[in-house]
């Protein structure tokens, strides 16, 4: 299978072609992304094909989910693609099995926090919360993971595709 992830939420924007097991990715700068996007886009398409679209909804920076999640939801009705949608905290998923916290800055003297369990295969994940204070950031990108576990997340709503794609916009509670 061959989808396209964009995520464009927070400092690691970027967007990746998955060609069968292997991803292709375009990094793009964290500010100007409304004008960066659409040429990765099409660098990485380049005449492909595609089975879906997935997007990363935030929590993160307002602006730069909105032009994520609009492009993904604009390329999606233009080509009859389904849309799958995942917290962007998840690019961030340890490969390392256990109990682990992702947290990003949430630009208002807090953070955004996943906490979740990694096994071997997969991951499992709470609701993401915001929570006020300072940890250290997450740093890591884990694209391969999140190939795998969006290609399952596809195959997996097939048959009850999302209708509506809702941005994350945490709320301290």
């Amino acid at each position: 299978m061959k989808f396209l992830i964009i995520d464009t939420s927070g400092p690691d924007s970027f967007v990746s072609l998955y060609l069968d097991g292997k991803l292709v990715t375009e990094h793009l700068p964290s500010i100007r992304q409304s004008l960066t996007l659409l040429p990765a886009i099409q660098k990485l398409l380049k005449n492909q094909t595609i089975d879906f679209i997935a997007v990363g909804t935030g929590p993160g920076s307002f602006t730069g989910t909105r032009i994520g999640v609009i492009t993904a939801k604009t390329l999606a009705f233009a080509k009859k693609l389904p849309l799958v949608p995942f917290c962007s905290l998840k690019i961030y998923t340890p490969d390392k099995e256990g109990p682990f916290t992702l947290c990003s800055d949430a630009k208002s003297g807090g953070l955004f926090i996943l906490e979740g369990i990694r096994t071997s295969k997969s991951a499992t994940f709470k609701t993401p919360y915001i929570k006020e204070g300072k940890k250290p950031l997450s740093k890591s990108l884990n694209l391969p993971f999140m190939g795998v576990y969006l290609l399952e997340k596809f195959l997996e709503t097939q048959e009850n595709p999302p209708s509506e794609i809702e941005v994350c916009y945490l709320k301290n509670p």
